[in-house]
Protein backbone atom coordinates (compact mmCIF):
# COMPACT_ATOMS: atom_id res chain seq x y z
CA UNK A 1 0.00 0.00 0.00
CA UNK A 2 1.75 3.11 -1.40
CA UNK A 3 1.43 6.58 0.28
CA UNK A 4 0.21 4.76 3.89
CA UNK A 5 1.56 3.77 7.44
CA UNK A 6 0.46 1.02 9.45
CA UNK A 7 0.71 1.02 13.04
CA UNK A 8 0.39 -1.19 15.98
CA UNK A 9 -0.54 0.25 19.11
CA UNK A 10 -2.00 -1.33 22.03
CA UNK A 11 -5.01 -0.37 24.11
CA UNK A 12 -6.04 -2.14 27.27
CA UNK A 13 -4.63 -5.80 26.42
CA UNK A 14 -5.34 -5.27 22.40
CA UNK A 15 -3.59 -4.95 19.43
CA UNK A 16 -5.55 -2.24 17.37
CA UNK A 17 -4.19 -1.78 13.69
CA UNK A 18 -4.35 2.26 12.69
CA UNK A 19 -3.69 2.98 9.01
CA UNK A 20 -2.53 6.60 8.22
CA UNK A 21 -2.94 7.89 5.09
CA UNK A 22 -0.59 10.40 3.37
CA UNK A 23 -1.52 12.84 1.02
CA UNK A 24 -4.35 11.32 0.13
CA UNK A 25 -7.08 13.85 0.82
CA UNK A 26 -6.68 16.66 -1.86
CA UNK A 27 -5.95 20.29 -0.54
CA UNK A 28 -8.89 22.40 -1.63
CA UNK A 29 -7.89 25.69 -3.80
CA UNK A 30 -4.33 24.53 -4.50
CA UNK A 31 -4.12 24.85 -8.25
CA UNK A 32 -8.01 23.97 -8.39
CA UNK A 33 -9.95 25.32 -11.28
CA UNK A 34 -12.55 27.82 -10.17
CA UNK A 35 -15.71 28.00 -11.81
CA UNK A 36 -16.69 31.29 -13.19
CA UNK A 37 -20.40 32.95 -13.72
CA UNK A 38 -20.32 34.16 -17.16
CA UNK A 39 -22.21 37.59 -18.28
CA UNK A 40 -22.28 37.57 -21.46
CA UNK A 41 -24.06 40.43 -22.09
CA UNK A 42 -21.71 42.70 -19.99
CA UNK A 43 -24.25 43.17 -17.14
CA UNK A 44 -23.13 41.57 -13.90
CA UNK A 45 -25.85 41.15 -11.49
CA UNK A 46 -24.79 40.29 -7.38
CA UNK A 47 -26.11 39.89 -4.11
CA UNK A 48 -24.44 41.66 -0.97
CA UNK A 49 -25.04 40.22 2.48
CA UNK A 50 -23.03 39.26 5.32
CA UNK A 51 -20.44 39.32 4.71
CA UNK A 52 -20.20 37.95 1.03
CA UNK A 53 -20.77 38.85 -2.97
CA UNK A 54 -22.35 36.12 -4.55
CA UNK A 55 -21.52 34.72 -6.97
CA UNK A 56 -17.63 34.90 -6.43
CA UNK A 57 -15.89 34.27 -9.46
CA UNK A 58 -17.48 36.28 -12.36
CA UNK A 59 -16.39 36.36 -16.14
CA UNK A 60 -17.02 39.31 -18.39
CA UNK A 61 -15.83 40.88 -21.86
CA UNK A 62 -13.94 43.79 -21.65
CA UNK A 63 -15.65 47.68 -22.27
CA UNK A 64 -18.48 49.10 -20.86
CA UNK A 65 -19.84 46.81 -17.66
CA UNK A 66 -23.03 47.35 -15.74
CA UNK A 67 -23.05 46.15 -12.43
CA UNK A 68 -26.30 45.50 -10.44
CA UNK A 69 -26.31 44.98 -6.51
CA UNK A 70 -29.11 43.87 -4.61
CA UNK A 71 -28.98 44.02 -0.69
CA UNK A 72 -29.98 40.72 0.16
CA UNK A 73 -28.33 41.43 3.91
CA UNK A 74 -29.64 43.30 7.21
CA UNK A 75 -26.78 45.90 7.11
CA UNK A 76 -25.80 48.47 4.64
CA UNK A 77 -23.35 47.72 1.98
CA UNK A 78 -22.29 49.24 -1.23
CA UNK A 79 -20.53 47.77 -4.43
CA UNK A 80 -17.13 49.19 -5.31
CA UNK A 81 -14.81 47.87 -8.22
CA UNK A 82 -11.35 47.95 -7.11
CA UNK A 83 -8.04 46.44 -8.28
CA UNK A 84 -7.33 43.00 -7.84
CA UNK A 85 -4.35 42.89 -5.71
CA UNK A 86 -4.80 44.44 -2.14
CA UNK A 87 -2.79 47.52 -2.03
CA UNK A 88 0.35 46.92 0.88
CA UNK A 89 0.62 49.64 4.25
CA UNK A 90 -0.20 53.26 3.50
CA UNK A 91 -0.74 52.84 -0.40
CA UNK A 92 -4.01 54.07 -1.73
CA UNK A 93 -6.34 51.24 -3.07
CA UNK A 94 -7.24 52.02 -7.06
CA UNK A 95 -11.04 52.86 -7.56
CA UNK A 96 -12.39 51.76 -11.36
CA UNK A 97 -15.88 54.12 -11.76
CA UNK A 98 -18.15 55.24 -9.45
CA UNK A 99 -19.44 52.74 -6.11
CA UNK A 100 -23.12 52.25 -6.13
CA UNK A 101 -24.86 54.06 -3.20
CA UNK A 102 -25.53 52.88 0.01
CA UNK A 103 -27.64 49.88 0.37
CA UNK A 104 -30.02 49.57 2.92
CA UNK A 105 -31.62 45.81 3.23
CA UNK A 106 -33.65 45.03 0.33
CA UNK A 107 -32.49 47.96 -2.09
CA UNK A 108 -30.96 47.62 -5.21
CA UNK A 109 -28.92 50.20 -7.10
CA UNK A 110 -26.36 49.56 -10.24
CA UNK A 111 -23.13 51.53 -11.93
CA UNK A 112 -21.50 51.45 -15.47
CA UNK A 113 -17.36 51.01 -15.47
CA UNK A 114 -15.37 50.46 -18.31
CA UNK A 115 -13.41 47.88 -17.41
CA UNK A 116 -10.01 46.36 -19.90
CA UNK A 117 -9.12 43.00 -20.16
CA UNK A 118 -7.47 42.00 -16.58
CA UNK A 119 -8.45 40.83 -12.57
CA UNK A 120 -10.38 42.96 -10.60
CA UNK A 121 -12.50 42.64 -6.84
CA UNK A 122 -15.80 43.65 -6.27
CA UNK A 123 -15.88 45.24 -2.73
CA UNK A 124 -17.63 46.54 -0.25
CA UNK A 125 -16.09 49.40 1.17
CA UNK A 126 -18.54 50.13 4.20
CA UNK A 127 -16.42 49.12 7.52
CA UNK A 128 -14.54 46.49 7.45
CA UNK A 129 -16.61 44.25 5.18
CA UNK A 130 -13.73 43.83 2.56
CA UNK A 131 -11.40 42.09 5.37
CA UNK A 132 -14.35 39.86 6.60
CA UNK A 133 -14.28 38.69 3.28
CA UNK A 134 -17.39 40.36 1.32
CA UNK A 135 -15.53 40.13 -2.23
CA UNK A 136 -15.80 38.51 -5.16
CA UNK A 137 -13.23 37.91 -7.96
CA UNK A 138 -14.18 39.73 -12.17
CA UNK A 139 -12.19 38.19 -14.62
CA UNK A 140 -12.79 40.41 -17.62
CA UNK A 141 -11.35 38.69 -20.69
CA UNK A 142 -11.00 40.12 -24.59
Amino acid sequence: MSGAIIRKVMTGGRVTLLLVALAAVPVGGCGADVAYTRAPDRRVEVRLDEYRVLPEHIQVTAGPITFVAHNTGRLTHNLVVVQFKRPLGDEVEKQYGTPTKTLFPGETASTTVDLKPGKYRLICTISNHDNLGQYAELKVVR
